[in-house]
């Protein structure tokens, strides 16, 4: 596995991504690729079965994706905040629930909203698309606006009536950045900065912020991430030097028609293809260190 390609930030159907976990660890085969870690926003249900699906050529490291509320530090619903967390265990749970629960009520919200704005579209309609019934959430209200010919496609429904700026956008209850970070060690897990472009902030503000997040426990940053260009690639490694910092891989792949189109292990036109194996070890060794301290 060593000379394989390693992809730590994957998404199926069991969260927001379009392909089953047959056709990702079909597909991260074919790519190369040796380490893989299914990401699910808000959920771990996809890692058994991954397993399973993987046999003995392909690694597949527990993980799990979480926002957080960047209003704590004064930043719109334009500045992202995604922590990843690495072999978490499933204490973290009791944390999903009542994310979930929000998440509920956030789609009742947005469909009010929508009958307000003269959209039709019901909970009916949004159940019947949905990717998984059990935890339906805004892009599954895309999925049915798409399917009723409100938009072309969902990607462009959810630009067109989802935007962070727009009337139908209805905020959830998270945990702020550090409380996340946290959060996440306190269940056994090594949280890492996912796709740091998303912060949107300007220089002098993103070093102090990442700096409380190290302060909280952040453990490593997603510099070889497909959206990250080279100079913010040399950006974020030198913050990863300065700070002790563990210099992670992913692709975030959902699937679908995105574009530009974005493929396991590789990134965009290849501009991933990592194999340095330390990444994992470094994260397999942080995971070490706090199952000691516990």
């Amino acid at each position: 596995m060593r000379d394989k390609f390693i992809d730590l930030h994957v998404h199926s159907d069991y969260s927001d991504g379009f392909d089953d976990i047959h056709t990702i660890i079909k597909k991260a085969k074919e790519n190369n690729v040796g380490t893989l870690s299914l990401t699910e926003h808000y959920n771990l249900s996809s890692f058994y079965e991954a397993q399973l699906y993987a046999g003995n050529d392909l690694e597949v490291i527990p993980g799990i994706e979480i926002g957080a509320d960047m209003s704590y530090y004064g930043y719109t619903k334009k500045s992202i905040c995604h922590i990843l967390g690495y072999f978490i265990s499933p204490s973290i749970c009791k944390l999903l629930d009542e994310y979930e629960l929000e998440r509920y009520k956030c789609v009742i919200k947005t469909l009010e909203l929508l009958h307000k704005n003269k959209v039709d579209i019901s909970l009916e309609d949004v159940m019947y698309v949905a990717r998984n019934r059990n935890s339906i959430g805004r892009f599954d209200i895309a999925i049915a606006l798409a399917y009723l010919g409100y938009a072309r496609t969902p990607q462009e429904a959810y630009g067109l009536y989802f935007d962070h700026r727009g009337k139908n956008y209805v905020e959830r209850k998270k945990l702020n950045p550090t409380e996340l970070v946290k959060k996440i060690i306190e269940c056994g897990g090594v949280p890492v900065l996912a796709h740091p472009k998303s912060l949107h902030m300007v220089d002098e503000r993103r070093e102090p912020f990442i700096k409380d997040l190290v302060e909280a426990g952040l453990k490593g940053i997603e510099v070889y991430n497909c959206n990250n260009n080279e100079e913010q690639r040399e950006y974020y490694l030198d913050i990863c030097k300065e700070y002790d910092l563990i210099s992670t891989v992913g692709s975030d792949y959902h699937g679908g028609n995105r574009k530009p189109e974005i493929v396991i292990g590789h990134g965009i036109e290849d501009n991933l293809c990592i194999s340095d194996y330390e990444i994992v070890k470094k994260l397999k060794l942080e995971k070490r260190k706090l199952d000691d301290k516990w």
